[in-house]
């Protein structure tokens, strides 16, 4: 059984933070405004070198999360702040599952991230996925996502025929592929007709 121990720091005037905690880790944050009032900010809690290792990122990294409102700490007690563990959650970088790991056959899965490489993953898997591929990205990627790649880096990216089964699948009709690449343009590849 473990015991927790309660601290109770006076940060302001006005506020009493009471931080419940086992040993160096802080479980629960309240606060008490007025005699008899409180009110539970955030449990579990965590500290910035916390959300460092759980985010793999450097404590400059993290303080520049916060400046750019990218992750917003809950409070702040003795010039320390604090962090809500489902708003740390939020920004944990999501990847791509090991079992599609044979559709990225030149990259490092691991360095794929599903928000900053959106593109490449999406033709990839558009293009060679297989059931299971498609059902992560209809989980993973909202249907207005997808509709906009397809209206945008798709027409590029995937091949005719790609693109037209995803585009009569998300309802686009028989939209028209717009493509900005220079293959597309002209003449052809060598300016031979």
């Amino acid at each position: 059984m473990i015991l927790a121990k309660n601290y109770v720091i006076v940060y302001d005037m006005k506020q009493y933070w009471n931080l419940t905690g086992v040993d160096s880790r802080i479980l629960r944050l309240t606060t008490q405004q007025a005699p008899g009032r409180q009110a539970t900010i955030a449990s579990p809690v965590l500290t910035v070198g916390d959300v460092c290792r759980r985010l793999r990122k450097s404590r400059r990294q993290v303080y520049r999360y916060i400046v750019t409102e990218r992750l917003t700490p809950c409070a702040r007690v003795l010039g320390q702040w604090l962090f809500a563990s489902p708003e740390v959650d939020r920004c944990v970088e999501r990847r791509v599952p090991r079992a599609l790991r044979r559709f990225f056959w030149d990259v490092q899965l691991d360095s794929l991230s599903v928000d900053r490489h959106r593109a490449f993953i999406l033709a990839r898997l558009l293009e060679f996925g297989d059931w299971e591929a498609l059902e992560w990205v209809v989980r993973t990627y909202p249907r207005d996502l997808l509709v906009n790649f397809l209206k945008g880096r798709g027409a590029d990216l995937l091949s005719r025929r790609a693109w037209h089964f995803w585009a009569l699948h998300l309802g686009l009709g028989a939209a028209v592929r717009r493509s900005s690449s220079w293959r597309f343009r002209g003449r052809g590849w060598g300016g031979l007709r």
